[in-house]
């Protein structure tokens, strides 16, 4: 943005939306993520990055096979949610060593664990992130901190041997017992 590129931010949280508009320059086109506005910002961009996460579930495609079509030739995607799956239906796992390979035309880097290219960059910042859940859990323990901590709460996957998480237990076809941290 900064160097006057026009950019397409497509979500579909639209508070997140609003509030991104509020605060980005004017070259930044904060949009409605849905089938139509997908293809058409595929049609105009150069480089396409696919961000989705949806915590224990598999990303899901947003853009398929015959949708590569509509980018031009040469055109860049890089699929972030590749360690989720991929949002790219084209998406397969790469490495560093070996970042780059090429579906019509259309150029795909999907490097799994893309923050490995700069470890300690990357540790720095996983550790200022979860060092205040780390506290959390090392002064209450995990169910207290479960209990008082929504993103503890949903962090935790199986708890005295029970599948606890809807997200996962769908992804890989199980059964999923209540969360006992819930409070809904």
């Amino acid at each position: 943005a900064g160097f006057g590129a026009n950019i397409g931010l497509l979500d579909t949280n639209l508070e997140r939306l609003r509030y991104l508009d509020d605060v980005t320059p004017p070259n930044i086109d904060c949009l409605y993520s849905d089938r139509h506005t997908i293809r058409e910002w595929l049609g105009r961009a150069d480089l396409v990055i696919g961000s989705v996460l949806i915590p224990g579930a598999r990303a899901p495609h947003l853009v398929e096979r015959n949708d590569l079509r509509l980018m031009k030739p040469g055109s860049v995607i890089i699929d972030v949610a590749i360690d989720q799956g991929g949002c790219i239906a084209t998406s397969r796992p790469t490495s560093h060593a070996e970042p780059t390979f090429v579906v019509d035309n259309v150029v795909h880097y999907c490097v799994t664990n893309m923050p490995g290219a700069v470890g300690r960059t990357s540790t720095h910042a996983l550790c200022n992130a979860t060092l205040p859940y780390v506290l959390t859990l090392a002064n209450q323990g995990l169910t207290a901190a479960a209990h008082t901590s929504r993103a503890i709460q949903t962090a935790v996957n199986i708890f005295e041997g029970k599948l606890i998480q809807p997200a996962v237990a769908k992804s890989f076809h199980l059964p999923c017992s209540p969360n006992p941290f819930s409070n809904e």
